[in-house]
């Protein structure tokens, strides 16, 4: 949600998520919501134009200097017991993953993260 609300100028949370990003100082991304957001594209769900789009989202990953994290088989294996222990969606399960085996903060407009309790969540207006 975070980086849709970044890449979309029409997004109700776009011009927060700039005020945040300007407020940290290390930002990394779960490398799997670009994933996530590629099947929002190809479902039409979220209506883009490629490559532009692409183009334009690296440009801004690179202005707001945010890093994107490395795939790892134990992010999988940790989200298999966090969906079947908090009833989480796929890519919600590896984004939390993600950031327990990584020792990273998860901020996030979905409070469903805010259930699991060996994460720590934040939602976005906290920084604000």
């Amino acid at each position: 949600d975070i980086i849709i609300a970044l890449a979309s100028r029409t997004d109700r949370h776009h011009k927060d998520i700039k005020k945040l990003l300007n407020n940290l100082a290390s930002v990394k991304l779960s490398p799997y919501s670009l994933i996530e957001l590629d099947l929002l594209i190809m479902s039409r769900s979220l209506v883009v134009k490629i490559p532009e789009f692409y183009q334009v989202l690296d440009d801004t990953l690179k202005y707001y200097d945010i890093s994107v994290l490395t795939s790892r088989p134990s992010h999988f294996t940790r989200a298999w017991h966090l969906r079947d222990k908090y009833d989480l969606t796929f890519f919600d399960s590896l984004h939390a993953a993600t950031a327990l085996e990584e020792r990273e903060i998860l901020v996030s407009y979905d409070r469903t993260y805010a259930k699991i309790k060996e994460l720590e969540y934040k939602h976005p207006s906290s920084f604000l």
